[in-house]
């Protein structure tokens, strides 16, 4: 799945409706509440893939884990060492920012987690995400 930032994850776009994003995924689902009083998260556990929605019902964040294949600009994430990522990023003058889990490239709208140095995580969301 290719990162497009701001705009999409494969064919996940941001602003998609709770039942659009389902159909263009097309795999079984649960959900569940990440965090608690939040909106329920649906869970495609088979492909690897958490999606987020606001308050409307709309796709706002994208969490990718195994099996999972996500790339931006022709890097892959998944299962690499988080320093390697961050070198191939900044090689493309994208610069990271230390989170408590991993990095974010906020230029991008793209973050790694990554607790013991290998990439086990990627996050893309909409424009605005963390501005909330």
């Amino acid at each position: 799945m290719q990162i497009i930032p701001f705009t999409s994850v494969g064919l996940l776009s941001f602003g998609d409706s709770r039942q659009i994003a389902r159909e263009k995924l097309g795999s079984s689902f649960s959900t569940f509440e990440k965090v608690a009083g939040e909106n329920e998260t649906d869970s495609f556990d088979q492909l690897g893939i958490h999606v987020y929605y606001d308050d409307d019902g709309k796709l706002e964040f994208v969490e990718a884990f195994d099996p999972a294949d996500v790339s931006f600009s022709g890097i892959s994430f998944l299962g690499r060492d988080l320093d390697s990522v961050i070198s191939d990023m900044e090689s493309l003058g994208y610069t990271s920012d230390p989170s408590d889990v991993g990095v974010k490239f906020g230029s991008v709208g793209i973050a790694l987690t990554a607790p013991y140095g290998v990439v086990e995580g990627v996050a893309a969301y909409r424009k605005g995400y963390y501005d909330q």
